[in-house]
Order: structure tokens, then sequence, then C-alpha cells
């Protein structure tokens, strides 16, 4: 009986330890962008991949539940290797003729991460497969899709949650921005498995190839989250025409819940936060104008140095930025930074500059990196003063030997 009682235990613990080890996982999100396809911000699916990266790894609450991993692929499909351990992918391409899974290669890896039960975002073209489509058949992984360029609303819409429970629509209210959504989505798969999460009424504009004059508007599902046998879990959003929409607060935190509930990572009540800057915070103002008058200007034997920009100033965070002016013949003390890298640019004048062990002559419009640690001067070699733009990686510039 004790011998039984202590296996009974020891199962459970071992149960509890797997549980908690799986709770406690790496997660790794894989980001696939496409070509770039139409004008200025218009599906702009490499500079989209690249924003969802920094929401990602910018988010407060991302980084304090299980370790993430992010790979961000924004000019095409990604490598086995790449895939390999994926939690969740994210979609962001071209669709119809340009879709990726009509590669037959990219169609076996995708079956693979479906079939074991990688997660699945999917956004605005991504959900749109060939209008005869027999081969794709994305709706059986991602809850719907629409087939060919059937038809499409580009307006100021007003999106509402369609199920405020959903862990997906956790910290949004109704919002209204201006994108292009799809109205039809042939819907397949399990429909007790699928959840439509946002529903606007849109005005349609085009349909079967057709300008159309705008009539009466339709209620449309515009995003929507499928639960697939086996426990992986899908989410599409026709939106996202526009790079902006990635600048929409409510649309980012959305995207991130959906990144974060497909990867199984828990979804807090207020829903996913992300310190990247959206729209609100630049029409807030928090841009810093600083004034001539209120420059930091150091008078030095050689020179002057002005600060532009520094933790000092209270006007950056994460560079400093200044101008050094050197009287001919006068050189600056040989020192480095231990904490940041330095860009010098000449904007006017001659200078000898050593770094470590080289020298270079250099003249207006020359630009030098020089890396952390390594030790360096200016001498103005010309008949004027020498003009210098530096920047520094850090807002809190660290110097030894000036």
């Amino acid at each position: 009986m004790i011998h039984l009682l202590l296996r009974t235990l020891l199962l459970g613990a071992l149960f509890m330890a797997s549980a908690a080890g799986a709770a406690d996982a790496p997660r790794k999100i894989v980001l696939i962008g496409g070509t770039k396809s139409e004008g200025p911000g218009r599906h702009d699916y490499p500079n989209g991949i690249r924003v969802l990266e920094r929401l990602l790894t910018s988010s407060p609450d991302l980084q304090s539940g299980p370790k993430l991993v992010v790979v961000a692929r924004p000019n095409g499909w990604p490598s086995d290797a790449d895939l390999e351990g994926a939690a969740t992918v994210v979609w962001y391409f071209d669709g119809v003729e340009r879709h990726p899974l009509l590669a037959a290669e990219h169609r076996t890896q995708f079956q693979k991460l479906m079939q074991a039960g990688v997660g699945l975002v999917a956004l605005h073209q991504a959900s749109t497969v060939p209008v005869d489509d027999q081969t794709l058949d994305l709706s059986r992984w991602l809850g719907g899709a629409r087939y060919g360029m059937f038809d499409r609303a580009t307006e100021m819409a007003e999106l509402a949650p369609a199920a405020a429970a959903h862990p997906v629509n956790r910290g949004l209210a109704p919002f209204a921005y201006l994108d292009e959504f799809y109205p039809t989505i042939r819907w397949g798969g399990n429909s007790d498995a699928l959840e439509p999460l946002l529903k606007a009424r849109l005005h349609v504009e085009f349909r079967e190839g057709k300008d159309l004059v705008l009539g009466e508007p339709v209620t449309s599902t515009v995003a929507w989250a499928y639960e697939r046998a086996g426990g992986g879990r899908a989410f599409a959003f026709t939106g996202g025409h526009y790079l902006a929409a990635l600048d929409q607060p409510s649309v980012r935190k959305m995207i991130l819940n959906a990144i974060a509930w497909t990867a199984h990572i828990e979804v807090p009540a207020q829903g996913i936060r992300s310190l990247y800057p959206d729209a609100a915070q630049e029409a807030s103002g928090d841009a810093v104008v600083t004034r001539a008058a209120d420059m930091q200007v150091l008078d030095q034997p050689w020179g002057k140095i002005t600060w532009y920009a520094s933790g000092e100033l209270g006007n950056s965070q994460t560079m400093t930025v200044g101008e050094a002016v050197i009287k001919p013949g006068q050189q600056n003390p040989r020192h480095y930074h231990p904490n940041c890298d330095e860009v010098l640019h000449v904007v006017r004048g001659r200078i000898l500059h050593t770094m470590g062990s080289r020298q270079a002559e250099m003249s207006t419009g020359d630009t030098v990196s020089i890396p952390t640690g390594v030790h360096h001067n200016a001498r103005n070699i010309g008949t004027e003063d020498a003009v210098l733009a530096i920047s520094f990686s850090s807002a809190h510039r660290e110097v030894i030997g000036e």
C-alpha cells in the first residue's frame, strides 16, 4: 500500500513537473513576409514584419512569461531551421497566384507544422487563395479563406468585438480606422471551432472584377479565431492593407494577443502591451523639441562641443548627439568611450583622425565609425575651423582620457 502511494505521488510529481516544463518552454514565433507589391505604405510586407518584430520584442508582457524567440524573415519563406520548433507562424504577404503555398515544398513544410499543432496567424491577403483552388485547402487550417479577388471595401470602418470573452479580444473596445477589408470569406473546417472576433459594417466597392456604386452596408467578419483538432490554433484578420494599420493601438493589441494565443501564451486581462511607439503616442506630443538656447555648449582649449541630445538634456534615452568644433592647428585629447560606439561626420574642414594605430585624413563629407573602446582623437590640419557632427549609441556617453 505504501509502495502504491509513493508510486502515485511520484507519477503525480512527474506529471506536474512535465506540465510546468511545457508551460515554461520557450515560444518561437516565426514572422514571414513577402515582396512589397503596391505603392508607398500599401502591401509593404517587409516593413510590416519588421514592425511586428519590434512590437513583440518590446512587449513587457511577453518578456515576463516563457522565453520568447522571434525569427523575422521580412522578404520571403523561411528555412527548415527557421521553422523548427515554432510555436506559431505569422503570415503577412500577397495571396492568390502569389501565395507561397502554391510551391509544393512550402506546402509540405506548412502541413507538417499544422499537423504538429503549430499556431497560424494570417494577415490581409495571406488568407486569399486562387479562386478555384483545390490544392491549398487553407480553410482546413485557418477556418476560412477568401477565394480569389472577389470583393473588397476600403473605408473608415468601425470594428466591434464580437466575442468579448475570447483571449484575442482582451483589452479591446470598438474602434475605427481606415483600411481595406474583405467582406466575403468562405468558411470551412469545424464550424463549432470557429469564433468571429471582429465585425464591421462595410460598403462593398468592388465585386467580381467590377467597381460598384456604394449601396447599403453589409455586416462582415473581418477577424476570426479557429481551434483545430489536436490543439492547434489559428487567427486571421483581413485588414492590414496599409502599413499604418500597425500604428493603430487596437490593431496592434489584437495582433499581439492573437500571436500569444496561437502560441499558447496566456493573454492578460488588459491584453498584450508593447512599448514600441504607436500613432496615439506620436499624436500625444512625446517627441521633444529642444531650442537652440537650451543646447549645452562646452568651451574647450582646442575649440568647443555643443550637445544637442542626450540623457542629461532629457530629450533622448538612446543616443547622444552633438557637434565639435576644432580650431586650426588644434586637437582634442586622445580618449575612448567604454560604453558606446561613435559616428563622426566632417561637416566642414580637414582633420587628421587617429584611431588606435591608424591615421586617416578626412575632409568635408567624410564619415568614420569608431567602435566602443577604440582610442581616438582629431587634429585640425586645415586653415579654418573643423566642424564635426558626432553621435553616440548611448544617451549617457562615457569618456576616458578627455
